[in-house]
Parts: structure tokens; sequence; C-alpha cells
């Protein structure tokens, strides 16, 4: 099979905030409850013995995907990058940066993502969200600051930027460029429109930029008349992403799931390919 799987835990459907258009159905009033480290390093063995074309990358999602650090619990992050770690894979973490605003957590977060990443000798993804929907322009650009004024922050840390493919996206991107570049830290947009940036003493860091994704009518999406890109039947992608989360639940491409039950990753993997076919 040439089609190519990735796997994702959505860790938690806590998030801060509360955007119209989450597909997750996440936000402040829901449990801030993780799915457990223990179940997490199983589905990753399970996942990494699939006879399938199995990309590296293992995204850590939500909600909120650094959620644990904002109730306490400073140890999750740090463990399951470790066990993603543990079967080869290369750790990618979705946010929504607001923690960027509160300076005590930015510093730890932070500092805990450079130290794994020195350790093993691989950087560490966070991929924020920057669009219509998120106002997090302030906490984003506190965290880019933080990372550039730190080269061990700046060489273990890759920022992406992620959005969706519309105008008001475009605008809260060239917001947030503006609000950095107030801070008098340097763009660059390449040709393909990634980003490079810089801080007045020349550290600097790609960052690339994902606006192609339009807005499904998933989630808490389908009540609010706004959107108008349905999802039709995905069939099986070139690349798929299979999603576990806290209750246990296996989605891929967000339209097939089913219960895990006890049932090994691979026969639940299985039912949802023929399904796609």
């Amino acid at each position: 099979m040439k089609n190519i799987f990735t796997l994702s835990f959505k860790i938690t459907n806590w998030c801060d905030l509360n955007c119209a258009h989450c597909c997750e159905n996440s936000g402040p009033k829901r449990p801030g409850r993780f799915l457990p480290l223990e179940k997490t390093e199983k589905y990753l063995n399970e996942f990494k013995e699939l006879p399938y074309n199995l990309s590296e990358y293992v995204v850590i999602g939500g909600g909120e995907g650094l959620s644990p650090y904002l109730f306490d619990n400073f140890d999750y992050i740090p463990n399951l990058l470790h066990k993603i770690n543990s079967i080869g894979g290369v750790s990618t973490i979705k946010t929504n940066g607001v923690w960027g605003n509160n300076a005590s957590v930015r510093k730890l977060i932070l500092k805990d993502l450079a130290i794994f990443a020195h350790k093993i000798g691989k950087v560490v993804t966070l991929d924020i969200s920057v669009d219509e929907f998120h106002n997090n322009t302030t906490g984003v650009a506190n965290i880019f600051e933080e990372i550039l004024s730190d080269e061990y922050l700046a060489v273990s840390i890759r920022p992406t930027f992620v959005g969706f493919n519309t105008p008001e996206s475009a605008k809260a991107l060239s917001k947030l460029k503006a609000e950095l570049t107030a801070r008098k830290i340097l763009i660059i947009q390449t040709s393909r429109g990634d980003l490079c940036v810089y801080n007045e003493d020349g550290q600097g860091m790609f960052v690339i930029t994902d606006y192609n994704s339009e807005i499904f009518d998933l989630g808490r999406a389908k009540k609010n008349k706004v959107f108008t890109h349905h999802q039709t039947n995905p069939g099986l992608l070139q690349t798929n992403c299979i999603q576990i989360d806290n209750n246990d639940v296996v989605t891929m491409n967000n339209f097939y799931r089913e219960k895990i039950d006890g049932r090994p990753l691979n026969t639940v993997i299985d039912s949802l390919i023929q399904k796609a076919k």
C-alpha cells in the first residue's frame, strides 16, 4: 500500500478558546482529562508494527496540545515526547499559542521542549494556529521573541504557522507580521511564502506556513452557517491521518471513526481502511 499513514493523539477536548469552526468540539468547558500515557505507549508500539507506509511524524493535539501545563501537569508532555522518540518518531505539537501571554508558563514550556530536543538531537515542531478564529497574536509574538532571544531555544524549536485558505486567515497572518515588525523582528518572505525571521542580533529561524486547508463542515461548524465547504467521503488519501482521542476512539481523515473497545490497533485501522474503500 503506497498511501502514507500518520499518527495523531488528541490528548484532550479541553481548550482555553471556543472557536466557532472547531471540528474537535473542544472548549474551556470540556473536562481537563488527558489520554493516559500508558495508553499512548501502547498505541505507539502497535502503530509502528503496522504493515503500511508509516510517516515518522507523530502529532500531539487536542483541544490545546500543550494544555497539561495549564493544569500543572508538568511531566505529561516531556514524557509523551520521549515515548514518541522511543519508536523513532518526530514530534509535532498543535497549539493556539495563547499560553505565550503567561511568562512563567511560556518559559517552562519552551525550556522543556528545548531540553528534549537537545537530548535526542531532533527539533520539536510547534504547529501554531494563526487564522481568523484565534485571537492569539500577542501570545504568539511573545513566543517568537522568547525563542529568538536564546540560541538554545532557536536551534531546537521549529515554529510553523497554520491557517485556512481564506482572506481572513491571510489578514491574521499579516497582523502577526506587523506585531513582530513592531518588536524589531525582521521578516523576510521566501518565494514559496514561508518566512525567515530574525531579531536585531541576527538570531533567526525558518518558519513554514501552511494556509491551504479549507474549513470543513464538522463539529460545531455544522451549526454555523458561515461555512460553505463540505467534506464529502474522502476515501483513502495519499497521506491519511489516524487520530486516537482520549476516549479511545480512532478517527481516520476526520471522517471514519470506530471505538477501539480493547481491539488491537491494526484491527481497528484495517476496518477503517475498508470503510474508506
